[in-house]
């Protein structure tokens, strides 16, 4: 029997047991601290339940730290690889530009073209090699920007159900300890005497 209806059993112990044309209330005392007494037992399980709701909440915080780590591990896996492809190639650049560069030096008829040539060359490999490099970094920012942004999505959603939740609890808890308070208040503002059944 849930909490609720152990409360509305009491209430019909105290509407039934009304004296006709009079305010008072004849109830069985037997009966009602038997019912008091199963409704104490009772209260425990909807504290289990508010404390499962909080490691519930616990559990999806903690999976979307997980979650979060993981990203970000990838994040930085991915940049170090375009970090590294990005030098590779720089360097290929570079390299090529320097081999065809002293290709043109070698040759004396057109040594000053050779040179202009040349350095022409290494700026567009730098120029390249830059971009290249920034492009790199504006990935590996968005990614872990983004990495962010979706682990506190996460987070923040599993603390508003946990709240949700455990609000709703608590009102479904306040309402029915209203309930016994005002029934116990009821009993002890009302005479009452013994009835045999």
């Amino acid at each position: 029997m849930t909490l609720m209806e152990q409360l509305e059993n009491l209430e019909t112990m105290m509407v039934k047991g009304r004296v006709p044309g009079t305010a008072r209330t004849l109830v069985n005392q037997q009966k009602i601290s038997a019912l008091i007494n199963e409704m104490k037992k009772n209260l425990p399980d909807e504290i289990t339940e508010a404390e499962s709701i909080v490691r519930q909440k616990d559990a999806i915080i903690k999976q979307a730290e997980i979650e979060a780590r993981r990203i970000r591990a990838y994040a930085d896996e991915e940049a170090t690889t375009i970090r590294q492809l990005a030098e590779e190639q720089s360097n290929t650049l570079l390299t090529t530009s320097q081999e065809e560069a002293k290709k043109m030096i070698q040759d004396t008829e057109i040594s000053r073209k050779a040179n202009e040539n040349a350095i022409e060359i290494e700026s567009v490999a730098n120029s390249r090699a830059g971009k290249v490099v920034d492009d790199a970094e504006s990935r590996v920012n968005t990614i872990l920007h983004d990495a962010g942004i979706s682990a506190e999505e996460r987070r923040n959603g599993a603390d508003n159900y946990a709240r949700e939740v455990l609000f709703t609890l608590e009102e479904r808890i306040a309402d029915t300890l209203g309930q016994v308070r005002g029934g116990i208040d009821l009993l002890d503002a009302r005479p009452t005497a013994d009835v045999a059944d």
